[in-house]
């Protein structure tokens, strides 16, 4: 049986107008969110912390208070049960890179918080699902790539729709790295964290989406905001993959690895085992199930949401008809898209029975040829995309606002 999903409006307008007239519609009247706070950090990998830690403490302060009461209320961890948990991922976090720890504690020292606080909510993926061994669907982010074939100017582009919590909209922000011996780079992070989805000056991105499978049985292994950081510190794609391969996972995940040259993998991971997924017609699209046919027949994963399911099939949907001409605002309007709302590629705010309230809570572009990250503020059909530019070689350290949810 075929699933035929309704015609969007949007992709109507855009195969009726000519290439030049300018389909997207302008979002700026509409707009409910104020950008994010960029943040410019400049050093070496104690001073980049400090200089986070400083420079955003309350919003620091925020992400670990909606963490720390989601351990507690959702897992059962108390404070002392967090932070011993958190001492026995840090090793494994000085193990695979001494910097990123260094880091952490830098953030800590800036923010006035305690480290260990700072290392549990760089590992709240694997505090709040690492255990649960897949018991429970999960539904998250979007992510959708499409190659240089699939483009009009012959470059890659990346997208995704960051779906999470509501609350944590206000911990929100951006940071440029100039970190002394690593390549430069741009991450939207929640403060404190020291990864997430980003680009760097050597044409590497990394994005993921939440996965759980049944071999989600509490390990303690490396977190996933420090393995897409250190991804972010490889200078060539076949050490961005292998930094991802060769890792002692703690927690199941989704990592869309890409590169400014016109490559994209996407791998959906277990702590012992990884699937590769490859573009198709020049289009990469995923949600938060195994695409896998081979993870799908030993079975990983117990459970899928339904919007999981039209999600990826949705975003691919809406760009098939472009394949050639796909811009960036192409995949802005399918980032803007709300069929299946509120669980759409768009999230509206709303409730998810036994979890958080949920909303898209950012929303990133990224076009790692010209070395450019757009990003939008909670939901891409209430605020407009900011562009962000890889920090320059001649740059000095600056800060400037572009905000928080109104």
């Amino acid at each position: 049986m075929d699933v035929i999903f309704p015609t969007c409006e949007w992709l109507e307008r855009r195969r009726r107008r000519p290439p030049e007239s300018g389909w997207i519609q302008d979002m700026r009247q509409n707009e409910h969110y104020r950008p994010f706070p960029v943040l410019t950090l400049d050093g070496d990998a104690y001073e980049c912390g400090v200089q986070h830690g400083t420079d955003a403490a309350d919003r620091v302060a925020k992400t670990i208070e909606i963490y720390l009461s989601a351990f507690e209320a959702e897992t059962g961890l108390g404070l002392e049960a967090v932070r011993e948990r958190a001492r026995k991922y840090a090793t494994h976090i000085e193990a695979l890179d001494s910097d990123i720890m260094t880091e952490i504690r830098g953030i800590a020292e800036g923010a006035r918080q305690n480290v260990e606080d700072i290392i549990a909510v760089n590992c709240r993926t694997e505090l709040l699902f690492g255990s649960r061994a897949g018991n429970e669907p999960v539904s998250e982010c979007t992510t959708l790539v499409a190659l240089p074939d699939a483009t009009r100017d012959g470059r890659i582009l990346i997208g995704k729709n960051w779906d999470w919590r509501e609350r944590c909209i206000d911990s929100v922000v951006v940071l440029r790295i100039k970190q002394r011996d690593k390549p430069r780079l741009c991450m939207i992070v929640e403060a404190g964290m020291v990864g997430r989805d980003g680009c760097n000056e050597d044409g590497i991105v990394v994005c993921g989406n939440l996965l759980t499978s049944n071999e989600d049985t509490g390990k303690t292994g490396v977190p996933i905001p420090i393995l897409r950081r250190r991804i972010l510190h490889a200078r060539n794609y076949y050490s961005a993959i292998d930094t991802l391969l060769r890792a002692e996972r703690g927690a199941s995940g989704n990592y869309v690895i890409a590169h400014r040259d016109g490559v994209a993998i996407d791998f959906e991971t277990t702590p012992a085992h990884a699937y590769p997924i490859y573009p198709e017609r020049g289009l990469l699209t995923h949600a938060n199930h195994f695409q896998s046919q081979v993870a799908q027949i030993t079975g990983v994963a117990k459970y899928y949401t339904a919007d999981s399911l039209y999600r990826d099939f949705r975003a691919r949907h809406l760009l098939e008809p472009l394949i050639g001409e796909i811009t960036a605002e192409d995949m802005k309007a399918v980032l803007r898209d709300q069929f299946g709302a509120p669980r759409a590629i768009c999230r509206s705010p709303h409730d998810y029975p036994g979890h958080a309230a949920t909303m898209t809570i950012a929303s990133m572009v990224f076009d790692p040829a010209a070395g450019i990250m757009e990003v939008a503020a909670g939901q891409p059909t209430h605020s407009s995309y900011q562009r962000v530019a890889l920090p320059s070689m001649r740059e000095r350290r600056f800060e400037r606002l572009v905000g928080s949810a109104q």
